[in-house]
């Protein structure tokens, strides 16, 4: 009995080592090719998510939260650019506080927007994801799914 549970593990622990292997082989290659070795395939580039406020202190914790969860789960760098539409309730101190986590980053551009419609940053190689927390039904409009 013993025995075969010494060859499970050993079994179990050599196809460890063998993926191990595989992914440090491959981030190696890509080293000396000058790439990403997570970014190399279209889906795993980075994402940058901007999301639209105006009063929503409410709900903006919880977008934020919700899409670092989202960039864990995928092993993903997080980039949020919250684009503030003068509000005066406290979604700037929750936006200010959530900044601080080393893991996020999160910039915020707070002005006054021209007929309530800002001007999306330029993709720099990203893709965008625009989340306007403006609209009344937010459940159904936030992509949580890649």
């Amino acid at each position: 009995m013993t025995a075969h549970l010494v060859l499970i593990l050993l079994i179990y622990g050599v196809g460890a080592a063998v993926v191990h292997l595989m992914y440090i082989r491959q981030a190696v290659q890509a080293y000396r090719y000058g790439e990403d070795a997570y970014a190399l395939s279209t889906e795993h580039r980075a994402t940058r998510y901007i999301v639209i406020t105006s009063n929503n202190g409410d709900r903006v914790e919880w977008v934020i939260r919700s899409l670092s969860i989202l960039a864990w789960l995928h092993r993903r760098p997080l980039h949020v650019t919250v684009l503030d539409d003068e509000s005066i309730d406290d979604t700037l101190p929750i936006l200010t506080r959530m900044m601080r986590y080393s893991h996020m980053d999160i910039s915020v551009i707070s002005s006054r927007f021209s007929s309530g419609n800002p001007v999306l940053p330029e993709p720099g190689g990203e893709k965008q994801v625009v989340i306007d927390l403006r609209k009344s039904n937010l459940l159904a409009e936030i992509p949580l799914v890649p």
